[in-house]
């Protein structure tokens, strides 16, 4: 995907640039502010999707969606349930997620057993009258907010569990209520939440929602809220879990909903999955969280970010990552995160602006192509990288970031970043760099950064790859500084890439 923001002006820096601040430039500074306060707000008030991304054009922020195609209808019907021991459930969940927070959701129960739907397609209308049927008592209540389910339910294989337009399901926070689908979760214009007061056996429990085992999920204008506990999957909010022992389901989509006072919408290990179009809000982890997986595309989604937590973080050795046309406002750490062994991550035409670390951060995270985004008034910096096996990093705009626009260190002998046609405007300083390996240099617009184009060690080669009268497109590269490091293994024992290959390279 490639954007107008910074097409034109960016050949070669200006002969003459501007010593101070101007008056301009502050009333830039105050109008961004402005505009990206009044984006939170829009979020915080429950704003869609569509308004906030009209609302982000005075930025320069463009967003054009793919229409989707429409989802098969589910024929609902032949609905059978039961209930089972939570330790059956919990001991297949083993298989895939591990055991370690077994004992804590025993503890949390009020009673040792799951509603389990066996069979059919179930909207809950239909789930609950066929708990009413089988005589189950106390299970799920029908109020005037919702279904409200008093113990966890688990939608097994084969079954599906489709929530229809208008359906509620509330899940019981006291009595240790959460949501399994190892079947299908289906829901379209419908909510889940928790609710209820504290759970008197673990006062830290609140109710989730885990897709796993053979589970797939499509989710569209559904809206999530109040869901998640814990600092891992699957327990933080709402999770799609896949590989381990089972084949890899029909590729999941999350599309069009809203998350509000969710811990993070998780994927894990998550081949070909979509997560478009969703407003994030008062997230306590990171908003989204892909975790291992390929082909993944992260479209187009608006994130308030958690006040301690990346809005969005890539890890775990997920491959083949798209993140384009996303806005990611006020994150506690970074905007966006990628480390531990990520690798082939397309980050494109995103707008990030007001988190408390960088715009974008990469660490040990490799083949990386950061390309027309805005990186606006990050507390550090526009763009951090360290231990990178190689970057492009091209056509961005990185403004008024309060350390530097790009900031490159601790780089592998083997790394190669290329820094082209970026425009570097109010930052403190342009571009930083220590340990550095390989870095290539074209076509970068300092015109709104003087006097400050170099900190680090950096400085020592201004007059090597900055020219101010130069109107040419001929690459200046720097060799030194290097970190002598041998290639690493990323976390599944895979060793990372000692080059990258990106799209147009001949």
């Amino acid at each position: 995907m490639r954007r107008a923001w910074v097409r034109a002006g960016l050949a070669a820096a200006a002969c003459s640039l501007p010593w101070a601040a101007t008056g301009a430039d502050y009333a830039r500074t105050l109008a961004y502010e402005k505009t990206v306060a009044a984006l939170a707000a829009m979020v915080e008030a429950g704003r869609s999707t569509t308004d906030l991304q009209a609302a982000a054009i005075p930025l320069g922020f463009s967003y054009a969606p793919a229409k989707p195609k429409p989802a098969a209808a589910l024929e609902l019907g032949g609905v059978q349930v039961s209930l089972v021991s939570i330790d059956l459930v919990l001991s297949q969940l083993a298989l895939q997620a591990g055991a370690n927070y077994h004992v804590a959701l025993r503890q949390a129960q009020a009673r040792p057993e799951v509603l389990l739907v066996e069979a059919g397609v179930a909207s809950l209308a239909q789930l609950y009258q066929a708990v009413t049927a089988a005589k189950l008592t106390g299970i799920i209540d029908k109020t005037d907010a919702g279904y409200v389910a008093h113990l966890p339910i688990a939608v097994w294989s084969g079954a599906t569990l489709a929530l229809q337009p208008g359906e509620t399901l509330l899940l019981d926070r006291s009595s240790g209520a959460f949501l399994l689908a190892s079947g299908n979760l289906v829901g379209d214009g419908a909510t889940i939440a928790g609710s209820g007061e504290a759970n008197p056996r673990l006062k830290d429990f609140n109710p989730f929602v885990v897709v796993a085992l053979s589970g797939n999920a499509r989710l569209e204008r559904m809206r999530f809220a109040d869901l998640g506990y814990g600092l891992f999957a699957p327990l933080t909010g709402v999770t799609i879990l896949e590989g381990g022992f089972y084949a890899k389901p029909a590729p999941s989509v999350v599309r069009g909903s809203r998350f509000e006072r969710v811990g993070s919408l998780a994927l894990v290990d998550a081949d070909a999955a979509t997560v478009e179009g969703n407003v994030f809000a008062a997230s306590s982890g990171p908003a989204l969280l892909l975790n291992g997986g390929k082909a993944i595309a992260a479209r187009g989604n608006v994130v308030l970010a958690g006040q301690t937590a990346h809005g969005i973080k890539v890890t775990g050795g997920a491959t083949s990552v798209e993140l384009s046309g996303n806005i990611v406002l006020n994150a506690g750490l970074n905007g966006i995160f990628a480390d531990a062994g990520a690798a082939q991550l397309e980050i494109d035409g995103n707008l990030i602006a007001g988190s408390k670390r960088s715009g974008v951060s990469v660490a040990s995270a490799d083949c990386i192509e950061v390309t027309d985004n805005l990186l606006l008034q990050n507390a550090q910096s526009g763009l951090a990288v360290r231990d990178s096996a190689g970057l492009k990093v091209s056509a961005n705009r990185l403004i008024d970031n309060g350390n530097a626009g790009i900031s490159v260190t601790h780089q592998p002998d083997y790394g190669m970043i290329e820094i082209a046609s970026n425009q570097l405007d109010g930052n403190r300083v342009g571009i930083k760099g220590s340990t550095t390996a390989r870095l290539q240099f074209a076509m970068n617009d300092f015109t709104g950064q003087a006097p400050r184009l170099l900190d680090g060690e950096l400085v020592q080669f201004t007059d090597r790859f900055f020219n101010l009268s130069a109107t040419d497109a001929t690459p200046t590269i720097i060799d030194g500084l290097q970190l002598k490091a041998g290639a690493k293994l990323t976390p599944s024992g895979a060793l990372r890439p000692t080059s990258c290959t990106f799209e147009g390279d001949a």
